[in-house]
C-alpha cells in the first residue's frame, strides 16, 4: 500500500468542451457555474496523480501482472475527456479488467475493496490493485469543500493471493444502519472476527469519529484492544493514510478493523487486516 498527498498548484485545464462539459451538466438545477472556483485550487487529474503514486512507490513495476484494477473516488475528475484505466492499461502495457466505483461518497473505496475480494476468490485471479483518488478542483459549491480544501490525495492497495508477504486483508463488510448505527458496528464487526475466528479483544479499531461518537458507549467498544480515528480530511483516501501510519508502528497489534461511517446514507463499512505474514501452509 502507498497513499501520497498532491500538494502542488497547477493552472486550470482550460477547453471550450469541459466548458460546455459543465455547463451542460449543470443546467436545469440550482448549482451555478462558478469557473473562479478553479482559481487557487490544486487542479490535479486523476491520470496524472496515478502515475505519480506509481512511480513513486513502485507500484508501476507489477501494472502488467495485475488482473484486476478498480479505481474509487467520491470527486469527479478535472479531466473527463481522459479515460483513467486506458491511460494506465495503455502507459504499462497491461491487460488488466477495470473499472470505476463512485457515487457512495467516501465509501467507494470499501465497496471497491469488497468487490475485488470477490475477483480474487475466482480462477484466474490472482493479481488486483485499488487506486484511491480525490481531487478538489471543482467549478461548483459543494457541502463537503465549503472550507478550504486542502491538497488532493490518493491510495494505491496491491493485492496478491499467493505471495504470503506483508499485511492480509481477511474480509470487507458494508451494512446500512435501518436503527441504531451503534448496533450495526457490532454486526459488521462481528461478522468480522467469525470470518476470522478471532475475539473482539484481539482488534485493535481505527475508526471514523463520527462512527466513534455514536459507539463509544456501547459493550462492543469497550471490548476491543486499543482504538483510534482517523482524519477524514483527506477525502477518500483518509482511512488509509492512518492505516499506513498504524501498520508501521511495531505494537500495532495483530489484527486492525479499519471502520467508516457514511453519514449521508446511514453505512457503516469495516475491513479487517492481519498485519503479520501469513504461510501458503495457513501456520
Amino acid at each position: 500500500m502507498g497513499v501520497r498527498l498532491f500538494s502542488e498548484k497547477k493552472p486550470p485545464f482550460d477547453h471550450p468542451e469541459l466548458l460546455r462539459f459543465h455547463q451542460d451538466m449543470l443546467a436545469g438545477t440550482p448549482i451555478k457555474y462558478d469557473v473562479q472556483l478553479l482559481q487557487g485550487r490544486n487542479n490535479n487529474a486523476y491520470h496524472e496523480m496515478s502515475v505519480e503514486l506509481l512511480e513513486e512507490t513502485g507500484l508501476d513495476r507489477v501494472m502488467q501482472d495485475v488482473d484486476v484494477l478498480l479505481l474509487a473516488y467520491n470527486f469527479p475528475n478535472t479531466r473527463p475527456d481522459i479515460s483513467i484505466v486506458n491511460y494506465l492499461m495503455d502507459r504499462y502495457q497491461a491487460r488488466f479488467i477495470s473499472f470505476a466505483v463512485n457515487d457512495l461518497g467516501f465509501g467507494a473505496p470499501f465497496a471497491a475493496l469488497h468487490m475485488l475480494q470477490h475477483y480474487l476468490g475466482r480462477e484466474g485471479y490472482m493479481k488486483g490493485m485499488l487506486l484511491v483518488m480525490d481531487q478538489t478542483a471543482l467549478p461548483y459549491e459543494t457541502m463537503e469543500l465549503v472550507s478550504p480544501p486542502g491538497p488532493d490525495t490518493a491510495a494505491a492497495i496491491y493485492l496478491d493471493r499467493m505471495t504470503g508477504v506483508g499485511p492480509s486483508l481477511l474480509g470487507v463488510e458494508m451494512r446500512h444502519a435501518e436503527n441504531s448505527i451503534a448496533d450495526t458496528a457490532e454486526m459488521v464487526l462481528d461478522r468480522l472476527c467469525a470470518q476470522a475466528s478471532i475475539h473482539r479483544n484481539q482488534i485493535n479499531l481505527l475508526i471514523h469519529p463520527d462512527l466513534e461518537q455514536q459507539c463509544n458507549q456501547a459493550v462492543w467498544y469497550s471490548e476491543c484492544g486499543s482504538k483510534s480515528n482517523y482524519d477524514p480530511s483527506r477525502w477518500s483516501a483518509a482511512p488509509f493514510f492512518a492505516l499506513q501510519e498504524l501498520l508501521e508502528e511495531k505494537d500495532g497489534g495483530e489484527y486492525i478493523c479499519l471502520m467508516h461511517l457514511e453519514q449521508t446514507d446511514s453505512f457503516v463499512h469495516a475491513l479487517l487486516i492481519r498485519t503479520c505474514e501469513w504461510s501458503m501452509n495457513g501456520h
